[in-house]
């Protein structure tokens, strides 16, 4: 029979992946984070601030870039809601007179170590507190779940903040 103990891990590490998973989920599907638009003049969708070390920079947006289009698709004014771009795959923006295609994706080597590396050291995490309730079936330590929380703390921690970014 299991301690309460090692339920409480088990419960703590089935909530810490369910949130990870969830992190993901939102970076993978709000690529284009660190970007602000406006209305122009025209009434053309305008990058008003490019956020530093966001998606937006490293994927080559810049300000002052004219929106032409968004996923292979005409832009619709009415969809940008507090001036932000979210779910971009790919854009297309007018720069210096001339159009210019950006692909954003979540993998590439400026987003290594901010979505990547964290989601490696989660994983690592996950495995020791998997290992750490496996030997505590039968010893039962309480210092065994202060582990656990510290190891679940330091990499939901760590994947919070690339996703912040």
């Amino acid at each position: 029979m299991k301690s309460r103990t090692n339920k409480i891990s088990v419960l703590l590490v089935v909530i810490s992946l369910l949130y990870v998973i969830y992190l993901t989920y939102i970076s993978n599907n709000n690529l284009l984070v660190g970007a602000t638009v406006s209305k122009g003049k025209n009434g053309d969708v305008v990058i008003t601030n490019v956020d530093e070390y966001s998606m937006a920079s490293y994927s080559g947006i810049e300000k002052g870039d004219i929106v032409k289009r968004i996923n292979n698709q005409k832009i619709n004014t009415k969809e940008i809601k507090m001036n932000k771009l979210k779910n971009v795959s790919s854009m297309v923006v007018e720069r210096n007179g001339k159009d210019v295609e950006l692909k954003l994706t979540l993998f590439n080597d400026k987003n290594f170590s901010t979505y990547l590396i964290p989601l490696m050291f989660y994983i690592v995490c996950l495995f020791c507190c998997l290992f750490i309730i496996k030997i505590n079936e039968s010893k039962d330590l309480p210092s065994a779940l202060v582990l656990i929380i510290f190891l679940l703390s330091a990499s939901i921690a760590y994947i919070s903040a690339g996703v912040s970014v």
